[in-house]
């Protein structure tokens, strides 16, 4: 995990009365973390996605989980 992955996950989700996990394969993905009762990826978007590669990457991805209703 990236160092701001660790600062979200040890002082504020791990603690969290609603259940997240850490890097959960959905589908074909990797996520940061899920809260499969709130249906809620959350990713913590480093320097990479600021690559015109990544945006589309990034695109295609977050259609992916609204079609799953995510």
């Amino acid at each position: 995990m990236t160092p701001e992955e660790k600062h979200l996950w040890y002082d504020f989700l791990s603690e969290y009365p609603v259940r997240f996990r850490r890097q959960e394969i959905l589908g074909e993905y990797i996520v940061d973390f899920y809260c499969r009762e709130a249906k809620l990826i959350i990713e913590i978007d480093g320097a990479q996605h600021y690559i015109p590669t990544s945006a589309e990457y990034d695109k295609t991805r977050t259609e992916y989980f609204n079609n799953c209703g995510i």
